[in-house]
């Protein structure tokens, strides 16, 4: 099989059988419980090769990144590669480029760059694929969603998204490979349907090979100031208090992106510690009103620095290609995120116990952490809601309680308990008490409801599509569309 696909590819491309010397690189995943059963893998190279790739069962991926439990559970199947697929074609006028479904964030950050143009990326690490978008993820990937995270434990990266909205809504067109391998063009004015699913749920629908997005000037020139700040246990009311004053009901300036997470740093302090990550898109002294507030509260420690923005990743938290941020092959991740409105102070000094509990107990969880997220939200929220798959723009803090550790069933089995506590916590101290899954961070065993959204007619809608687009549930490994 794998000779006669070989001679059906294009230029480039490349046929490995798993299991080989060759194939290990291509088959190691950033969280070692996903990588599933592969037969051969595909490096493609051109849109072509995907479409003649998926006869078998197939998963297609970019740069590796993705921890939702489905992944394990592709087996004998055709591994699709984007990560070739890198061109990015900036349109004359300056207003949008077309990017290859294997793009990531520190390749298009530096190539915008040389133009003075800039895109709305929510870098988890520069080594991520631009298309684990804000819930529409295609291509799986070592990532780069509208609101994802990649590690260090502490690695969230600064997004213009409060200035042009979510990374799917400046999605102009996108070319997709659909299941029963046509090549279709998914737009407004093509396949609607299906550009209106893609945005929000498109690991359900199709690959996508290219795409047409939408760019523009640096808003306030191509500096970034990021300051990072750490609080102990006994500061936690105040720096809560703190960061609900700042998100203000959804009101967080467009310039400002603050990232709080709780984490084990011995060498600091014998209990966890919170690390403040502050960005400013920007100089120090524009920040000065925000940072001179933070600095009423007393941190223990300080450092700031002011750089590019288009070297945000690797300044910021190692998380460029080839460092430790994204390596493959070494541990498990499991998260368990949730949506809010604002930040129930009281709740999270119980998510501050439970994580001392689990880090004191189980030694090889002591690299975890407890993510807050809060990022500008006055360009998601003039999109309307309807107007994509996408169902959680109320929500203006993120949250998610993220494990990882050496894979072992007694390790893997301690760390969704706590997991699970967690993320109780964290719903139960919700108004209202509902789970708001992000999908690129999801464990796997939430509802559909719960990733989807809780209406009733956008659930109705996108089974109506996966029936229409995916009838057989070939799409079926990542947070798969269930009921139709």
């Amino acid at each position: 099989m794998h000779a006669e696909l070989g001679s059906q590819l294009c230029e480039g491309s490349s046929v490995y059988v798993s299991g080989t010397t060759d194939s290990r690189p291509h088959t190691e995943r950033w969280s070692t419980a996903v990588e599933g059963e592969v037969l051969i893998i595909v490096t493609a190279t051109c849109a072509g090769d995907v479409a003649r790739a998926i006869d078998l069962p197939f998963l297609a991926i970019n740069r590796g990144h993705g921890s939702v439990s489905a992944l394990g559970t592709f087996k004998h199947g055709v591994l699709i590669k984007m990560d070739n697929l890198t061109s990015i074609d900036i349109a004359v006028d300056g207003r949008s480029a077309v990017l290859g479904g294997g793009v990531y964030s520190d390749l298009l950050l530096a190539t915008l760059a040389e133009r003075g143009k800039v895109a709305v990326q929510r870098l988890v690490a520069a080594a991520v694929s631009v298309l684990l978008v804000q819930a529409w993820a295609v291509a799986l990937a070592c990532k780069l969603p509208a609101r994802g995270n990649l590690y260090n434990a502490e690695n969230q990266l600064p997004s213009y998204q409060g200035y042009a909205g979510l990374m799917a809504d400046n999605i102009l067109d996108m070319d997709v490979v659909t299941a029963d391998g046509s090549e279709v063009v998914a737009s407004d004015s093509s396949n609607p349907d299906l550009y209106w699913a893609m945005r929000g749920a498109g690991q359900n629908f199709g690959i996508v090979t290219k795409f047409r997005y939408r760019i523009f000037d640096y808003p306030n020139g191509p500096n970034i100031f990021h300051a990072t700040y750490h609080f102990t246990e006994d500061q936690l009311e105040v720096l809560f208090e703190h960061q609900n004053s700042l998100i203000n009901n959804g009101t967080l300036p467009r310039d400002v992106n603050a990232y709080v997470v709780l984490r084990s740093k011995p060498m600091i302090d014998p209990r966890p510690v919170f690390v403040y990550h502050f960005y400013y898109f920007g100089t120090a002294s524009q920040a000065t009103p925000y940072t001179s507030a933070i600095l009423a509260l007393n941190p223990i420690s300080i450092s700031n620095a002011t750089f590019l923005y288009k070297h945000v990743s690797h300044r910021s938290f190692q998380a460029s290609p080839g460092d430790p941020t994204c390596a493959t092959g070494i541990s498990t991740k499991t998260r368990f995120p949730v949506g809010l409105k604002t930040y129930n102070v009281a709740t999270n000094r119980k998510i501050y116990e439970l994580f001392e509990e689990m880090v004191n107990k189980v030694t090889e969880l002591n690299t975890s952490f407890v993510q807050f997220e809060a990022f500008p939200m006055q360009g998601v929220k003039a999109i309307q809601e309807e107007s994509t798959a996408y169902a959680h723009r109320e929500d203006d803090i993120l949250v998610a309680f993220s494990t990882q550790y050496r894979h072992h069933p007694t390790t893997h089995d301690l760390a969704t308990h706590y997991g699970l506590r967690a993320r109780e916590l964290f719903v139960q101290g919700a108004s209202p008490p509902l789970l708001h899954a992000y999908s690129n961070y999801a464990n796997g065993d939430e509802s559909m409801e719960e990733i989807y959204g809780h209406e009733g007619w956008r659930l109705e809608k996108l089974r109506a599509l996966k029936r229409k687009w995916d009838p057989k549930g070939r799409f079926r490994y990542f947070n798969p569309i269930t009921g139709y």
